[in-house]
């Protein structure tokens, strides 16, 4: 019994350097991404199960040139890097570990946070994208090119204006974008079963049945946004 408890949840601790410009990408599987800017880069992590043993799920760290690559590796592919196949839950189905992570990053750096079951939440004072699968996102950060989930809500706040494209994507939930005020957009919203809200942009529904479509241009039309949704409302806030 008490080797069983000892096993059920396992701490994982790193603390690097990262210089501004440079890249953190995350990838997780099952378990969740929070991510908050500090003075340096500190990794906490818990590998926790019901009836697999988290000891044999590995969590690789490799620094490259362009930054730092952490992955999750389960059995019987923990033992290999994260250039490889195998970031999706491979090999050993008995084991269900998950791995919640926790991360400081330093100013100015580039995140790619990534999960399959579980959410991302992040504050990043740099460029930010996330996805997962089973799960919500929620992003802010000085700017944003992907927000993608399937499951679950997309929060986008993006702290500077600039030109380039966002695409926030999901099929179950709601889509909620908050740009500086007066950023200039050419939108594509479109949802099946929801609405639509955009101050200035033209919306399409149809006259029976669920759903709305706008393809619009506001302002100078310098960011291009890509918002859809089956099962949700979209809201823009510029």
């Amino acid at each position: 019994m008490f080797l069983v408890l000892a096993l059920a949840s396992v701490p994982f601790s790193y603390d690097g350097a990262l210089r501004p410009g440079q890249t953190l990408t995350i990838r997780d599987v099952n378990g969740s991404v929070r991510v908050r800017t500090g003075d340096r880069l500190a990794i906490r992590a818990t590998k926790h199960a019901e009836r697999g043993d988290p000891n044999a799920v590995a969590i690789h760290v490799e620094n490259r040139s362009d930054g730092v690559v952490v992955c999750v590796r389960y059995p019987p592919e923990a033992n290999r890097g994260c250039d490889t196949r195998g970031d999706r839950h491979e090999g050993n189905n008995d084991n269900d570990t998950a791995v919640d992570f926790d991360v400081t990053v330093p100013h100015g750096i580039v995140l790619d946070a990534q999960t399959v079951n579980g959410s991302v939440d992040a504050i990043n004072d740099g460029p930010a994208d996330a996805s997962t699968v089973n799960g919500s996102v929620s992003l802010e950060a000085r700017d944003v090119r992907t927000a993608h989930t399937v499951n679950g809500s997309v929060n986008v706040k993006v702290l500077d204006r600039s030109r380039g494209a966002i695409s926030a994507h999901t099929v179950n939930g709601s889509i909620d974008v908050a740009l500086p005020e007066g950023t200039g957009v050419a939108l594509d919203a479109r949802t099946l079963t929801g609405d639509i809200s955009a101050a200035g942009a033209s919306v399409d529904r149809p006259r029976y049945g669920p759903g709305a479509r706008s393809k619009s241009t506001l302002g100078d039309g310098a960011r291009r946004l890509s918002l859809h949704t089956v099962n949700g409302s979209i809201t823009l806030h510029r």
